[in-house]
C-alpha cells in the first residue's frame, strides 16, 4: 500500500535573546572560551578553546561534507562529536511524494539536541550572522561560532571523524560532475550506469524525468521473484516454490538481467530512487553486490535531493546496450543467507537475528503484508529499527532522504546487541529494508555482515521455524522505539 506522505518544515519556535557564554572561569581551560556579548547577539569560540564534551556542537555544512566528502566548498569530515543540522534544511521548500514526514522541531529531539545548552555552530570557514540567526529561530539560547570553521579545525590538527566508506554514498554534485564529462574523487574513470530504481511498471515517473544519461531499473524483473499480493491466492502454489517468491531470482536470471542493463563486474553502478523507492534502490545495490559488481554507489537523498535542489531532469527513455558480465553469478554469496543458514544465526550466540521492521510487526501485533497471513518474528529476534510501516524507513531518513546519523543509528542497534563485533543478519518481511541497513552497516566498516533473503515471509511458511514470542523480550531495553515522524495522509 503506497501513502502519501507530507514533510512539513517549521521554524516555530519564538526568537529568543541569546547571550554567549561567558568568558572561561580561572584554572579551566579546557572550557570554551566565548566572547561576552549582549543580548541577541552571537558569540565566539575559538578552535583551541573548544571543548566537545560539554559543548553542543551543530555542523550545518552539507550532509555530504559531513559524512566525509571533501568538496568545493571545504574538506570533509566533522569535528567528533558533532551533530548534523545543515542549514539548507532550513531553506528547502520540503513537501513531495516522500516516504517520511517530520518537522524541524522533531529533527531537533530526533537528534537529542538542546535548545537551552551552550551551542557550538560552524560550517567550512566563519558562520555568517544571518545564518546563525536562523538557528536563533529554532530556539537556540545560545549560540556561539567556531572561529575559523572547519577548515581551519582540520588544519589546526584537532580530531575528526568521518563514515568509513562514505565513498559508497555519493552526492548530486558528484554525480553532475560524471554526467558532466569529469572525473570526481573517488571514480577510476571507467564505464558507468546510472540507474533509476523505480517501484512502478511501465515507469511513468522515470520516462517525466530522470537524471540525465539514467537507465531505468525493473524492480520486478531485478530485485525479486514477484508472487501473489494476496493469502488466499497462495493455496495452490506448492509449498517448496512459495519459499523462493519474494527472494531474489535465480542466479542466472540475475545475470541475464544484468547483461542486459548494460553492467558488468567492473562497471560503476549509481542507483538512485523517489524516498518511496529508496529502499528498492537498496536492494537492487545488494543483488549487484551478491552478483559481483566492485564499484556500487548510491546517491544520498535520491530523486527526492536531486529534485529539491532544482538539477535537470531529463525525459524519455535511454536503452542500455547488452554485455557480457564477466563472471559467474554469485561472485559474492555471503551477502545473502538462505533458510538454513538463518537457522544457523538463530542458534549461534554470538550472532544477531536483526528485524528491520515496524514496531508492531516485532511485537507480532501486524504481520505489515497482504500476503503474509501471520504476524509475528523470527526466534531471538533484536529490533533495528525501521519506519512507520513495512513500507517506510522514516528512522534511516534525513528530511531531505539523505541517510540519517550514523553514529546515531550504531547507538540504537547498540542498545539492542545488534554491534559489529558479531555476525549480524539484517532481515524485514521480504529483504528490501535489510538490503538497505545492510549497506548502512557496510559504510560503517562492519564486516561480518549479511541480508537473510526469505525474511518472515520465507521463515514463517515453514511451520517448524522457531518463533519469537509476542510482545517485548523480557531484557527489551527500550519500552517504546526513538521514532520522531509524522505520516499524513494515509
Amino acid at each position: 500500500m503506497k501513502k502519501r506522505v507530507v514533510l512539513v518544515l517549521m521554524a516555530a519556535m519564538l526568537v529568543v535573546g541569546v547571550t554567549a557564554c561567558g568568558s572561561k572561569d580561572a584554572g579551566k581551560k579546557e572550557e570554551a572560551k566565548t566572547e561576552q556579548k549582549a543580548t541577541g547577539e552571537i558569540g565566539t569560540v575559538s578552535i583551541d578553546d573548544l571543548n566537545t564534551t560539554d559543548t553542543q556542537v551543530i555542523d550545518i555544512r552539507e550532509e555530504e561534507q559531513y559524512i566525509g566528502w571533501e568538496t568545493e566548498d571545504g574538506k570533509g569530515g566533522h569535528i567528533k562529536g558533532a551533530i548534523d543540522f545543515p542549514k539548507s534544511w532550513l531553506d528547502m521548500d520540503i513537501e513531495n511524494d516522500a516516504a517520511i514526514g517530520t518537522t524541524m522541531e522533531n529533527e531537533i529531539e530526533r537528534r537529542g539536541l538542546d535548545l537551552d545548552k551552550v551551542t557550538v555552530l560552524y560550517s567550512n570557514q566563519d558562520v555568517s550572522e544571518e545564518d546563525a540567526q536562523k538557528y536563533q529561530k529554532l530556539g537556540f539560547k545560545n549560540i556561539s561560532v567556531l572561529e575559523g570553521g572547519y577548515d581551519a579545525y582540520v588544519e589546526a590538527g584537532k580530531e575528526t571523524d568521518q563514515l568509513k566508506h562514505y565513498e559508497m554514498y555519493v552526492y548530486p554534485q558528484w554525480v553532475q560532475d560524471l554526467v558532466d564529462g569529469k572525473k570526481p574523487e573517488t571514480y577510476n574513470g571507467g564505464d558507468y550506469k546510472i540507474c533509476e530504481v523505480s517501484l512502478k511498471e511501465p515507469s511513468e515517473e522515470y520516462e517525466q524525468g530522470h537524471i540525465p544519461g539514467a537507465y531505468y531499473v525493473n524492480t520486478n524483473t531485478m530485485n525479486h521473484i514477484p508472487g501473489p499480493r494476496a493469502v488466499a491466492d497462495y493455496e495452490n502454489i506448492p509449498l517448496e516454490e512459495q519459499y523462493k517468491i519474494w527472494n531474489r531470482p535465480k542466479d542466472a536470471d540475475i545475470q541475464k538481467n544484468l547483461e542486459e542493463a548494460g553492467i558488468t563486474k567492473d562497471t560503476t553502478v549509481i542507483l538512485y530512487g523517489t524516498t518511496a523507492a529508496t529502499t528498492a534502490a537498496a536492494r537492487t545495490a545488494a543483488i549487484l553486490k551478491y552478483a559481483g559488481v566492485e564499484d556500487i554507489r548510491i546517491l544520498n537523498g535520491g530523486k527526492t535531493l536531486w529534485t529539491l535542489q532544482g538539477r535537470e531532469l531529463e525525459k524519455g527513455n535511454n536503452e542500455p546496450q547488452k554485455v557480457s558480465f564477466g563472471a559467474t553469478v554469485p561472485v559474492n554469496p555471503d551477502v545473502f543467507y538462505d533458510y538454513d543458514e538463518e537457522m544457523d544465526v538463530v542458534n549461534d550466540k554470538n550472532s544477531v537475528v536483526a528485524s528491520i521492521r515496524s514496531w508492531d510487526e516485532y511485537l507480532g501485533k501486524i504481520s505489515g503484508y497482504t500476503y503474509i497471513g501471520e504476524a509475528g518474528d523470527i526466534a531471538n529476534s533484536r529490533f533495528g529499527y525501521a519506519g512507520s510501516d513495512p513500507y517506510s524507513m522514516e528512522d534511516y531518513r534525513n528530511v531531505d532522504n539523505t541517510m540519517f546519523n550514523y553514529n546515531m543509528m550504531a547507538d540504537r542497534w547498540k542498545l539492542w546487541g545488534i554491534a559489529p563485533d558479531k555476525r549480524v543478519s539484517f532481515h524485514c518481511g521480504t529483504g528490501w529494508r535489510a538490503s538497505e541497513t545492510y549497506f548502512y552497516a557496510y559504510a560503517m566498516g562492519w564486516e561480518d555482515i549479511h541480508v537473510y533473503d526469505g525474511g518472515w515471509f520465507e521463515w514463517h511458511k515453514h511451520a517448524d521455524s522457531p518463533r519469537k514470542e509476542k510482545g517485548l523480550p523480557s531484557d527489551a531495553p527500550e519500552k517504546k522505539p526513538q521514532e520522531y515522524f509524522i505520516v499524513k495522509d494515509k
